[in-house]
């Protein structure tokens, strides 16, 4: 069931990147970079593949909002954008999870 739910996501979320904005694409991208990044060098250090997973999607989350908030104070936030974030910290993490 897992299993068929991730691949329904995946092609939801491609059917969408076909409508999206190259700024949401952008976001998408830096959060999967981040959060695969992260977790993979977290794997390597802890072998634990859950702290792993947390460890990349937190830090990529964290640094999303976190240009949110100075967007948002330097008047162009768009809360959109946390949406793609989010969608590529996902990605990112379901990517490393079926690696390691």
């Amino acid at each position: 069931m897992i299993k068929l739910f991730w691949i329904l996501l995946f092609i939801n979320l491609t059917a969408r990147a076909q409508m999206l904005k190259n700024d949401k694409l952008l976001h998408m991208g830096g959060s999967y970079g981040i959060s695969s990044s992260v977790a993979a060098i977290v794997y390597e250090k802890t072998k634990n593949k859950n702290q792993a997973l947390i460890s990349g999607l937190a830090v990529s989350l964290l640094v999303g909002a976190g240009k949110e908030i100075y967007d948002k104070r330097h008047g162009d936030s768009n809360w959109n954008d946390m949406l793609a974030n989010t969608l590529g910290a996902t990605l990112g993490i379901v990517t490393i999870r079926i690696a390691i």
